[in-house]
């Protein structure tokens, strides 16, 4: 379904695109062809003159390629078919046809291991760096530039300046046996330039194509709309079905100029419970595109210097680009801190500036997602208002350690999402194009917290259960066992951390006559403890309070936490609760937060104590209820989304013992006291 609306606010960056307009270089004129080297003449018998070049007669796009020049370069070598030739060549487009040809991708196919070392009046299509050994893939696909379009000879009085596009190459090859390529083609297939011509009698230099209309792909339909023609790049047929994962990315564009255009980006966290905090999103460009502005995020690296010495700064040659925000192939964005949201410069876009934390959405509706606008520049041969392409290669990540870690499949293109309307109107406005990137979690993070039981009923605490988060390879201090399950202790033992508790654990059994293991088990290795107690409740037994204690024996101090705890399947229904905000989630689960002067929860630092947050909950419950059965306490418990260990077993009602005793311990006991009685008969 389409993402929610969100008010596009343009402001500052629609300014900037206003404002900041490309200055279009001079169409380079069409090269000189270099004189050949003049040989010593006959003086009896001088040369024929040159012959002129053919009239080919062509009603579409002529296609051409002329070998200009070609002379044997060192180092020399007897075999003719690896001796080095340097060339320079003329690649020529001519439209002699009723349809403008925009954006043209010429392919040649060279056939002698050409090395292209220079080129003007184009550029390759992939952004190769020259040199470039065409032995690597000798279908080689070039763009004009900086001028991709050729009118129509009827649109243009027939202008030859106008509707021919020449590409000058210099460079190398090898064997000088018929130099020319095998290949000369448009890369749009709505154009059939199968009939390929060699003049090899005359004009051995020579090769050209006449590409007509492909009768079985009709070229692009062309629209009319406010004296602006356009091809139509983007097919609703095209439109993909969307897709859900832990975390979706739209990439909207918004508006669209000549060279530029608006961009919206917004990442939306689709997971029930899990939280993202301070994400960091990166992308690949695919065209040379860069970022002109931006608004409610920011570029990890700002600056253009990769723009002023690359083809940006050739081709832009008027822009200033000291206030270019990013120029990377690579940029990585960061979400911008609360204090900002209200700077007109870079903020006031909804749901931005909140430091990356993205909350599920029933755990904080108003701040499941994060956004941010950008203007972003184009190159040729991607000038065309319509000609848009999304980044490829997505990846989303975060800052924290306590977060998960996610991998993004690639954009896919989809029907355009609808923002509300900026002016205040009851309707909405739709983005020109949307694509969306679907990310899912790929690990399962190492636990955290841990939940322990007591009551009102029994004096003894069943602690988090033995290595709840995983005990270390190597543990300091007296020996432990990694498998025994854990000991009862009393209630203040929970103000001490796992690794403090020992002492207490034998006093409370030696007082309460408690079988231990031996040696002890190890402590649970948590850095957060959650404590459920049942409290009370009421006489007529139609209610039952519980205190729920979190403690952080972490170093994180954690902002803005939550706590989902799922109930009993008998479980009816939540009441009250202090110290907690409480939201009802289906039938059994609720979320609890910290009230707004109770949402930070620090960490523990320089032996400091603990944070620590307790809270009230009431609830309803039914005569079939058994509280001292275990009734009353949740099943699952989660911590910021991440799920907590729970204990290994329940208490009862039995004033001193806490556990149920193991088939071992009982009959250790009862073989005791038969000895005991025997030996009393015996005295």
């Amino acid at each position: 379904m389409p993402a929610e609306p969100i008010p596009v606010n343009i402001n500052t960056i629609q300014r900037h695109l206003l404002q900041t307009k490309p200055t279009t270089p001079t169409t380079p004129s069409t090269p000189t062809t270099p004189a050949k080297t003049p040989t010593t003449p006959d003086i009896e018998s001088p040369p024929p003159p040159k012959p002129t070049r053919p009239d080919i007669d062509c009603n579409g796009i002529l296609l051409s390629y002329n070998l200009d020049n070609m002379t044997r370069i060192r180092p020399f070598v007897k075999d003719n078919s690896t001796q080095a030739f340097g060339f320079g060549a003329t690649a020529s487009l001519q439209n002699s046809y009723t349809i403008t040809l925009r954006n043209y991708t010429l392919l040649i196919g060279f056939a002698h291991r050409e090395i292209l070392v220079s080129m003007n009046g184009g550029v390759l299509t992939e952004d190769y760096p020259l040199p470039y050994n065409t032995s690597q893939s000798p279908l080689v696909s070039f763009q004009g530039y900086p001028n991709p379009d050729l009118p129509t000879p009827i649109a243009t009085g027939g202008d030859l300046k106008k509707i021919v596009a020449n590409i000058s190459i210099t460079g190398t090859l090898f064997g000088g046996i018929n130099p020319l390529p095998t290949m000369l083609t448009l890369g749009d297939p709505s154009w059939d330039c199968n009939n390929m011509t060699l003049y090899n009698k005359t004009f051995e230099n020579l090769t050209s194509t006449c590409c007509v209309p492909n009768p079985n792909h009709m070229p692009k339909e062309e629209i009319i709309s406010s004296n602006i023609t356009y091809d139509r790049l983007i097919d609703p047929s095209d439109y993909q079905p969307r897709y859900t994962g832990n975390i979706t990315i739209s990439y909207d564009v918004m508006l669209t100029y000549p060279g530029s255009y608006l961009a919206q980006v917004t990442i939306e966290n689709k997971d029930k419970l899990t939280r993202l905090d301070g994400w960091k999103l990166s992308w690949k460009w695919k065209r040379n595109e860069f970022i002109y502005g931006i608004k409610g995020a920011y570029t990890s690296v700002t600056g253009s210097s990769e723009c002023l010495f690359g083809v940006q700064g050739k081709y832009y040659q008027g822009m200033d680009f000291t206030n270019v925000t990013n120029c990377q192939k690579s940029p990585t964005f960061l979400d911008l801190p609360p204090w900002r949201y209200n700077d007109s410069d870079v903020g006031r876009i909804p749901f931005c500036c909140r430091n990356g934390t993205i909350f599920p959405k029933i755990v904080n509706a108003s701040a499941y997602k994060s956004a941010f606008q950008m203007s972003v520049f184009k190159m040729p041969p991607d000038l065309d208002r319509f000609r848009l392409y999304s980044p490829e290669n997505f990846t989303i990540s975060s800052t924290s350690p306590l977060s998960h870690k996610y991998k993004c499949g690639e954009p896919v293109l989809v029907n355009p999402n609808e923002f509300p309307d900026p002016s205040g109107l009851s309707l909405n406005s739709t983005a020109v194009a949307s694509w969306q990137v679907t990310c899912n979690i790929t690990n399962d993070l190492a636990r955290k917290c841990c939940v322990s039981f007591s009551s009102y009923y029994n004096k003894s605490v069943i602690p988090c259960s033995t290595c709840a988060c995983d005990c270390p390879s190597k543990i300091n201090g007296p020996p432990c066992s990694k498998t025994a399950p854990s000991v009862l202790m009393p209630q203040e033992a929970l103000l001490l951390r796992y690794d403090n508790r020992t002492l207490k654990q034998l006093q409370w059994a030696e007082k309460n006559h408690f079988t231990l293991p031996k040696p002890l088990p190890c402590g649970d290795y948590c850095g957060v403890n959650l404590n459920w107690h049942i409290l009370n409740e009421t006489t007529n037994k139609d209610s039952y309070n519980a205190r729920l204690t979190i403690i952080n024996w972490d170093n994180t101090s954690y902002v803005n936490w939550y706590v989902a705890v799922k109930m009993n399947p008998i479980y009816t229904a939540y009441t009250d609760s202090v110290g907690y905000n409480v939201t009802t989630v289906g039938n059994d689960t609720i979320i609890l937060m910290g009230n707004v002067n109770s949402s930070y929860l620090l960490g523990v630092s320089n032996d400091s104590h603990p944070g620590m947050h307790p809270g009230v909950i009431t609830f309803d419950q039914m005569m079939r209820m058994n509280l001292k059965a275990g009734d009353g306490n949740p099943v699952k418990v989660y911590f910021n989304g991440e799920e907590c260990a729970m204990p290994e077993s329940i208490l009862t009602d039995t004033p001193s013992w806490g556990y149920k005793m193991d088939t071992n311990n009982i009959l250790t006991l009862f073989l005791g006291l038969v000895l005991l009685v025997i030996l009393m008969i015996d005295m």
